[in-house]
């Protein structure tokens, strides 16, 4: 179950939409930030390190992919999840959210139930990763309590899904993982196979380790061949 002492920041130039959300996350008794200004939002989100921020992809003056470009520079929102929450719904824009590091993508307008269940599922998966288990195969070594990666005594820097995504496979090299059961596992529901979640991430974690180390299975999933 989980904890509503979580903090979350929410980002929205639409005010009323803010309040909105705002309203049905306190009601769940959240602990809520919220601003509809992009600079603001950088200020506020390093002064409360919130678990997870959800913000919009249309904003004046920093838009939602700089935002979260600039929320993974720093080392100390490492263990921050990112969400979007907007209108734009094309592949492209959510390619180019998870290209900057999101971990979610949800399209508007959604039911508040259905919102704050999506958010709790990602919520879950947090709790869960703060357990330990560090793995050292072949050169690499994933720590998942501090969140790291290392690749023949080279660190690599993992968004958290990447770096979930790894350390699930992790435990079970070779094994055939579907597109249900990752998504499920690290996302916490399932992903439908017309969203671009899923391979987005594993291209970004073949981009960092090599293509050596996960495998395509057509029609099935990937594995990870250690």
């Amino acid at each position: 179950m989980v904890d509503n002492k979580f903090k979350i920041l929410l980002i929205d130039s639409d005010k009323e939409q803010l309040t909105s959300v705002e309203l049905a996350l306190k009601a769940e008794n959240f602990i809520v930030f919220s601003t509809t200004n992009s600079k603001d939002a950088i200020r506020i989100a390093l002064e409360e390190q919130p678990h997870l921020v959800l913000l919009e992809l249309v904003m004046p003056e920093l838009d939602g992919i700089d935002i979260c470009i600039e929320l993974r520079k720093h080392i100390q929102l490492n263990g921050t999840l990112v969400v979007f929450y907007s209108q734009r719904d094309e592949d492209y824009s959510q390619i180019a959210a998870f290209n900057a590091g999101a971990d979610d993508y949800i399209v508007k307008p959604a039911k508040p139930r259905v919102l704050i269940s999506r958010l709790k599922a990602l919520l879950k998966r947090y709790i869960s990763s703060q357990e330990q288990v560090v793995i050292n195969e072949k050169g690499l070594i994933i720590d998942r309590e501090r969140y790291l990666v290392f690749k023949d005594g080279e660190e690599i820097i993992l968004p958290r899904k990447e770096f979930e995504l790894l350390a699930l496979m992790f435990l079970s090299p070779r094994k055939v993982f579907t597109r249900k059961e990752l998504s499920e596992k690290v996302w916490g529901y399932e992903i439908f196979s017309k969203n671009r979640t899923i391979d987005v991430h594993i291209r970004k974690l073949r981009e960092k380790l090599g293509d050596r180390y996960i495998k395509t299975i057509k029609g099935i999933g990937y594995s990870l061949e250690l």
